[in-house]
């Protein structure tokens, strides 16, 4: 009996050792070991709009109805913005008193100026108290990239605006805004949606170059024209494909010649096999450095992609760092982690970087690692250009390259409008495109056969001390 009560005692205790030891593992050690892939990355993320669901096809889109992604004035597509005014005039336009929705938008301007949306739908009420108004769509990622989004609505209401003063014939400009969550499932969706309503006769957008890709597919099969002001993929063409944006291969010829000029002959390019246009602009770059120099290739979006060992690995064998990101937020931290750590080395190389960190945000969320990062850009407000002032004045303070291109992509859309417009008679148009300075953010705008746009990208540094940001700010490189 004894020995029988010591067997099952032993048991128990051996039991009860291995449930600590289980325990321990799941709430203690497992944590530390394993790695959580939706856990926050350390270094600052770019803030975005929230994501209530997923879309099956990117878990980092939102689920929203295809009937809720657009509007010319019925619906509130930016949902975190707040004013009255715009709301009265929302009911009034879903209504059709356009009178009505024409005040109530004028006041929501009035509360909230820097507000593109709410000017949109005040001009769009504006076109159909007039009657018969000229349709085109601006595609924007509202609810994944708002900032984006906003940034190209802004040059599109400002050039909205423009036109509705005159307008041709009494007839203005209405623009319905559709959300692609630069998502391409959903810029099919769009596309499909655009193309079904005949009275749209061409599409400003998509931001993304994968989304524009997928809607371009669309567009082709309908042949409405599209003009994105943002997609820089070499990989995006089409008959009625145009864009107000240098494509990733000037934006890669020129810094590959930037580095090649001063003294870079050995680079290591950091990239992201997921982005269309961060493959792109490395392979560009690649291309017109490898004649003269040696490239070593390292994509970000590798797991366990440590910024800091491979930099201090590489300080040896390059001269110099190139920083290609797509828009994701991960990788752009990514990419600041990698300038923070070339800024930590002894002898720091040269930086060198894609257009996706022209931002605010490159300057603020950096610990100081992108003094001196040279930017191949697709625009630059400079005092002399007409509009740098004028879209200043109207927005408040200095416009992003986004702002412009798609001012730029308005303009030459409204240029190509006619009495009779059609989409044949717009597209045929946009092929003819020839407007000058002073009816752009700052250079002529002429179309190539291939739909890009005739100018190059502009080159800018980043500069210690600047009054508009904390601590640093953009400056041009002049030739």
């Amino acid at each position: 009996m004894n020995n029988t009560l010591k067997i099952i005692f032993a048991t128990l205790s051996t039991i009860g050792t291995l449930t600590i030891i289980i325990a321990l593992w799941e709430l203690a050690i497992k944590p530390l070991i394993i790695t959580d892939n939706n856990s926050p990355d350390p270094t600052p993320t770019l803030s975005h709009s929230p994501t209530p669901t997923s879309s099956p096809t990117n878990p980092n889109s939102t689920v929203i109805p295809l009937g809720q992604r657009f509007s010319s004035g019925d619906r509130r597509l930016f949902t975190n913005q707040e004013n009255p005014n715009a709301d009265r005039g929302i009911e009034a336009f879903k209504a059709g008193n356009y009178e009505e929705a024409y005040q109530q938008f004028r006041q929501a301007v009035n509360t909230a100026p820097s507000d593109p949306e709410v000017q949109i739908y005040l001009n769009n009420s504006q076109a159909r108290k007039s009657g018969n108004p000229f349709i085109l769509a601006a595609v924007v990622p509202v609810d994944r990239k708002q900032t984006n989004a906003l940034e190209m609505l802004r040059g599109v209401a400002q050039a909205q605006t423009q036109f509705n003063q005159q307008g041709i014939n009494g007839r203005l400009l209405e623009i319905v805004i559709f959300n692609d969550s630069n998502d391409k499932n959903y810029a099919q969706q769009v596309a499909k949606k655009i193309i079904n309503n005949n009275d749209i006769l061409g599409v400003i957008g998509h931001n993304y170059s994968g989304a524009s890709a997928e809607g371009l597919k669309e567009y082709e099969k309908a042949g409405i024209a599209m003009i994105s002001p943002t997609s820089t993929s070499t990989s995006l063409s089409g008959n009625v494909f145009f864009r107000t944006v240098p494509s990733d291969a000037k934006a890669g010829q020129f810094l590959a010649r930037y580095a090649i000029k001063n003294n870079m002959s050995r680079v290591a390019v950091f990239y992201t096999s997921t982005g269309n246009y961060s493959q792109s602009l490395k392979q560009a770059f690649v291309d017109g450095f490898q004649l003269l120099g040696s490239t070593t290739v390292l994509d970000m979006s590798v797991p366990n992609f440590n910024a800091q060992k491979t930099v201090e690995a590489l300080q040896n064998q390059v001269d110099g760092f190139v920083i290609f990101p797509n828009t994701d937020n991960k990788i752009i931290n990514f990419s600041l982690q990698v300038a923070d750590a070339n800024a930590s080395l002894s002898k720091p190389k040269q930086l060198l970087g894609g257009d996706a960190l022209y931002n605010p945000a490159t300057l603020q969320l950096s610990k100081g690692g992108v003094n001196g990062l040279v930017l191949a850009v697709p625009w630059f407000a400079k005092p002399t250009y007409p509009y740098t002032d004028l879209a200043a004045k109207r927005w408040g303070g200095r416009v992003s390259w986004r702002t412009a291109t798609s001012y730029d992509a308005t303009k030459a859309f409204t240029k190509a409008l006619s009495g009779n417009a059609s989409r044949n008679s717009v597209f045929t148009k946009l092929q003819q495109s020839n407007l000058s300075i002073s009816e752009t953010s700052g250079e002529p705008l002429q179309f190539l056969k291939s739909g890009d746009r005739n100018t190059d990208p502009l080159l800018v540094r980043v500069i210690p001390k600047s009054s508009n940001f904390a601590e640093y700010d953009f400056q041009i490189i002049e030739d």
